[in-house]
């Protein structure tokens, strides 16, 4: 399921919380959440770092569709595959690109980036002409950042069993205030 490139998914129901957590326990087995130069060489993810606007967006995903040119393989030269005159694939490019200059650990904005890339609606994730309709359709938008959120404090923060505050997420597993307090109101609702 988590092999990439993964495909557009269309769902019409939006992934509950018990789903966020069992995705992130599958995503924890296959990766070392830490490691996220590894996820990404992995999944065939563009991993950009750019010192961006201090205390501004953390980062944002995005997905380009390139050309590549058509290729078959070649009967006498199996090693050299011959190009298709005139034939080409449509592929997927994904990238994550990481503000350094926001302040938030960086493997929180890839597994937040992550899901909006692989499990968020396309038409969602960005609401640029939100001030010019009726304001219910920010809520689409917020509520998939809150399940990116959730998703991203699943990933990073496996269990809050042995931490009775948010201070001790912080210190266990080396996350941000705002990412344990996810984590803690996340496993509250949902008991592991």
């Amino acid at each position: 399921m988590l092999e990439a490139p993964i495909q557009r998914l269309s769902r019409i129901a939006p992934m509950g919380r018990e789903r966020i957590i069992q995705l992130a326990s599958e995503v924890r087995e296959r990766h070392d959440p830490r490691n996220i130069e590894r996820a990404a060489i992995e999944q065939d993810i563009v991993l950009v770092r750019s010192a961006g606007a201090l205390g501004r967006d953390a980062g944002f995903a995005y997905i380009e569709y390139v050309r590549r040119p058509e290729l078959v393989e070649s009967l006498s030269h199996p090693e050299r595959p011959i190009l298709v005159w005139g034939g080409w694939r449509r592929e997927p490019l994904y990238s994550i690109v990481i503000n350094t200059n926001s302040g938030i650990p960086e493997a929180e904005v890839f597994w937040h980036e992550w899901y909006h890339l692989f499990h968020s609606p396309h038409d969602i994730q960005r609401s640029e002409r939100f001030e010019h309709r009726y304001s219910t359709d920010g809520v689409p938008h917020n509520q998939e950042e809150r399940r990116a959120d959730e998703f991203a404090a699943a990933v990073l923060v496996p269990t809050v069993a042995n931490c009775a505050t948010i201070f001790d997420i912080i210190e266990q597993f080396g996350v941000s205030e705002r990412l344990a307090e996810k984590a803690m109101k996340l496993y509250s609702t949902n008991p592991q």
